[in-house]
C-alpha cells in the first residue's frame, strides 16, 4: 500500500511538472479587460475567432490570474491563458483561451496605433484549398501568392457585393435531392485576406462549392455568388 501511495504521489508530481500545473501566473486582467504581462505590457481585446483569424502554431505563455487553468468545456486537456504565435515577427499579438468560450480571443498591444482590420483594408487575397487550418496554413503568411494589387482587390470586393445570394441565384437547386436535402455542397476553399500591420492575422472568406458546378463566397456573414472569372483568377494565383 505504501509503495502504491508513493507511486501515486510521484505520478502527481510528474504531471504537475510537465503539464504546467505549477507554472506561475504571468498575466493579470484589469477591470477594463486589459491583459497585463509581468513586464507591464498591456494588451487589449481585438476580436474573437470568426471576426478575425490567426495563422501559426501557438506557444503557451501562462494563465491569467484568477482564471481556471483547465477549460470547463469538453476538451479537458486544453489550457486556458495567453499564447504567443510561433515564428511571428514580434509579440504584438497574443491569443487567449478562455475557460468558458470555445472561440479563442485575439489581443493586441495597447501601445500600437489603431488599425482597420476589415476586409477592405487587406493588402493581399489568397485562395487556399480546404477549410482553413491555423497551423498548416501558416506558410501562407509570407508566401506572397494571391492578388496583391489594391485596385484589383477593391474591384473584387465591389463586384462580389453586387452579386445575388446563392439562394436567389438558384445554386441550391444544383445540389438539392428529391427529398429536399443537399448533396455535394461543401467548403471548397477559403480566401485569406492579409494585413500590412499584422501579417499573422487574416479575415477568412469561405468558398462553397455546389456540386462543382458553381461557387459562392462569404464576406462577413453574407454569402454571394462567386463569378467564374474571379474563381479562375484566384485559381491561377
Amino acid at each position: 500500500m505504501k509503495t502504491f501511495t508513493a507511486l501515486l504521489f510521484a505520478l502527481v508530481a510528474f504531471c504537475l511538472t510537465f503539464s504546467g500545473c505549477g507554472q506561475k501566473t504571468v498575466f493579470n486582467e484589469t477591470e477594463d479587460g486589459i491583459i497585463v504581462s509581468e513586464s507591464g505590457e498591456e494588451y487589449v481585446h481585438l476580436a474573437f475567432e470568426g471576426e478575425l483569424y490567426f495563422l501559426g502554431e501557438l506557444d503557451y505563455l501562462g494563465k491569467v490570474k484568477g482564471e481556471k487553468r483547465i477549460s470547463s468545456l469538453t476538451d479537458l486537456s486544453r489550457k486556458n491563458g495567453m499564447f504567443a504565435i510561433k515564428d511571428a515577427e514580434n509579440d504584438n499579438i497574443l491569443i487567449r483561451y478562455l475557460h468558458d468560450n470555445e472561440w479563442r480571443a485575439i489581443y493586441r498591444k495597447a501601445s500600437l496605433p489603431a488599425c482597420d482590420f476589415s476586409v477592405d483594408n487587406c493588402i493581399r487575397l489568397e485562395l487556399v484549398p480546404g477549410v482553413g487550418e491555423a497551423e498548416a496554413d501558416s506558410k501562407h503568411v509570407s508566401c506572397g501568392n494571391g492578388i496583391t494589387d489594391k485596385t484589383e482587390i477593391a474591384s473584387f470586393l465591389s463586384e462580389i457585393r453586387s452579386q445575388q445570394s446563392p439562394k436567389e441565384a438558384g445554386l441550391y437547386d444544383l445540389v438539392r435531392k428529391s427529398d429536399g436535402t443537399l448533396e455535394n455542397c461543401y467548403t471548397y476553399a477559403v480566401i485569406y485576406g492579409f494585413f500590412q500591420e499584422e501579417p499573422n492575422l487574416v479575415v477568412e472568406m469561405k468558398i462553397t462549392s455546389y456540386n462543382d458546378l458553381a461557387y459562392s463566397v462569404s464576406i462577413g456573414e453574407t454569402d454571394y455568388v462567386l463569378p467564374n472569372v474571379w474563381f479562375e483568377k484566384f485559381e491561377a494565383h
